[in-house]
């Protein structure tokens, strides 16, 4: 029998079981199981950690919603949806298919919380759903409003304390139970990228393989060792803790403006499948041949230093610090941005910017809402100057689509309105528009046409930091727009953007790019390995995006440039675990 089988929500685990848990007597394994367990659902609630997480203010709240990224999700999501606004106390109920979240809108005074709970997992029904099954130990949910207090964090929490308490008990009545071997080994399956897969694989979930692993590193830390890693994980752990709990308070502070209407809570589901895997990340192959050299290196040294100083060697070149320079990066980088206000909806993005080589910029998104003149074609007949000046007294920025008329006769407009005799400005117009105007306006005198005026988007306040920091990142920049003229000159690359942007950015991935948008579309920004949504007040939000900034170009620029420097933190951390393993071998 394994180890880990009798866990909560590790049923049918098909990893064999190593030879040294078979010499551990049944009664001690069972025990083991037992206190994992207790442990994690009594800190669940203590802190008040709900088995489907609710969050509620006055007139709103949002409830977990279980199947909607499956084949089945419409049916499901348009269930749910029915099945609450038939309560009487229920406004209007939307799912959010990106957050997995309905959002429920409330009467006064609003319904029990139990009752919406029971009426959502009425509506599920039949759908099956892996994520019910294994609740317990499912990966920690990304959507901000949960915060810290969630089953994953609080049971690893729990672990690490625990096992602080065992460190210390075992100083002062020194009773070790388990070699430390045992704890190495558990450690170097935590953090070995293969080995992680095998375990995830035995659990038929790959996500309790990110909970249970820290679990049983740091209880087997706690009776094998004398506590000095389990100190540095406490530390990672009340890192990501205040992280988890700013997006909570940037969520709170920002959700009434996000979700102001019915429109803007509901959102299909996306596709998120890339068409290729990601190239291998450089850590991972950093660990796999630090680990494999040292293991050489223990199984040459055992003959001769025997088998455990053999085993201690080969244990040596287990890294720590490449995991713990991300953590702190990524958490710092996550509290920075909340502070911010910008809405992280998938913390995992800021662990795996290093990763990161393409950035795609969305001319649209680097776009503001105002136009402004960009060319003048005088026609036949007209005085160049005089078209300038009266160019420029007629037109107002906020008021493109109308026409403009002064005392004298002048009028600025739209070509198609303009009440005109004889030639009509088409051939102007037309090449304006190769040229890259957006649209064309007509200057007319009376009734006869003067000039032909181009305009282009302007700048969105902050587009040229963004335009900076990707180069100070020193990635690949791509700009993606629908003109064949880019308003921005600044790319490495131009791919097409507007209907042709998913398409544009598959392409990108297929040929190995890992890429960052900043882009409106939240269909490219699910697709992408990290997505900045941008989205304009009066617009629903970008829901697909990983990270929401409204119209902050200057969160993005701060999150465009820390690709570079996530990037840096992955090297010197690599350096760092590589003199540690010289240094322990």
């Amino acid at each position: 029998m394994s180890l880990l089988s009798g866990l909560p929500g590790v049923s049918g685990l098909r990893l064999p079981v190593p030879p040294l848990v078979g010499l551990v007597p049944e009664g001690v394994t069972a025990g083991a199981r037992e206190a994992v367990g207790t442990a994690g659902r009594l800190a669940g609630q203590l802190v008040g950690v709900p088995r489907r997480a609710v969050w509620s203010r006055p007139g709103r709240c949002y409830i977990t919603v279980h199947g909607i990224n499956t084949p089945e999700g419409e049916r499901t999501a348009r269930r749910v949806e029915r099945v609450l606004e038939r309560h009487p106390g229920v406004l209007w109920a939307r799912v959010n298919a990106p957050s997995g979240r309905v959002v429920v809108a409330l009467e006064s005074p609003p319904p029990p919380e139990r009752e919406l709970v029971a009426l959502v997992e009425r509506a599920e029904g039949h759908v099956p759903c892996a994520d019910e099954e294994h609740e317990e130990w499912c990966q920690e949910p990304h959507h901000p409003c949960e915060g810290p207090r969630t089953g994953q964090s609080v049971t690893a929490l729990a672990a690490d304390v625990v096992g602080l308490g065992l460190s210390t008990l075992n100083r002062v009545a020194p009773w070790t139970p388990l070699p430390p071997e045992v704890a190495a080994l558990t450690g170097a399956v935590a953090r070995h990228p293969r080995l992680r897969r095998l375990v995830a694989q035995g659990l038929h979930d790959p996500q309790q393989a990110d909970s249970l692993l820290p679990v049983l590193t740091a209880l087997t830390q706690g009776v094998a060792t004398r506590g000095g890693g389990l100190v540095l994980d406490v530390v990672e752990r009340m890192a990501q803790w205040r992280e988890a709990g700013a997006y909570r308070r940037a969520w709170e502070e920002a959700e009434a403006r996000l979700v102001g209407s019915p429109g803007d809570a509901a959102a299909g589901p996306v596709a998120v499948e890339r068409p290729v895997p990601p190239p291998p990340d450089a850590v991972d192959r950093y660990v796999e041949r630090s680990m494999a050299l040292t293991a050489a290196a223990g199984a040459a040294a055992a003959p001769f230093t025997g088998p455990r100083r053999g085993l201690a060697v080969a244990l040596s070149g287990v890294p720590k610090a490449p995991d713990a320079g991300r953590e702190g990066f990524a958490t710092t980088l996550g509290r920075a941005l909340a502070l911010r206000g910008a809405t992280v909806m998938d913390r995992s993005v800021l662990r795996r910017l290093g990763q990161t080589d393409t950035v795609v910029l969305d001319e649209e998104a680097l776009s503001g809402s105002h136009h402004e003149l960009a060319d003048l074609v005088p026609l036949e007949g007209a005085d160049p100057q005089e078209a300038a000046e009266r160019l420029f007294a007629l037109f107002a920025p906020e008021r493109v689509g109308g026409t403009h008329r002064d005392e004298d006769g002048w009028v600025l407009g739209p070509l198609e309105e303009l009440e005109l005799s004889g030639r009509r400005g088409a051939r102007a117009a037309a090449r304006l528009r190769r040229q890259g105007s957006e649209s064309v306006l007509g200057l007319a005198r009376g009734r006869r046409l003067m000039a032909v005026a181009g305009l282009a988007r302007q700048k969105a306040p902050g587009a040229d930091a963004v335009a900076a920091a990707a180069r100070r990142a020193g990635v690949r920049v791509v700009l993606a727009g629908a003109r064949p003229e880019p308003a921005f000159g600044f790319a490495d690359a131009v791919v097409p953007g507007g209907d042709r942007l998913t398409a544009s950015l598959r392409g990108l991935q297929a040929d190995g790019a890992v890429v960052l948008l900043l882009s409106g579309d939240r269909r490219a920004l699910a697709a992408s390995d990290c997505g900045i949504g941008v989205h304009r007040d009066g617009d629903p939000p970008a829901w697909g995006a990983h990270i929401l900034i409204g119209t902050d170009l200057e969160a993005a620029g701060l999150i465009v440039e820390a690709v570079g420097v996530a990037a840096q933190v992955d090297r010197e951390s690599r350096f760092l675990a590589a003199g540690g393993s010289g240094v322990g071998a």
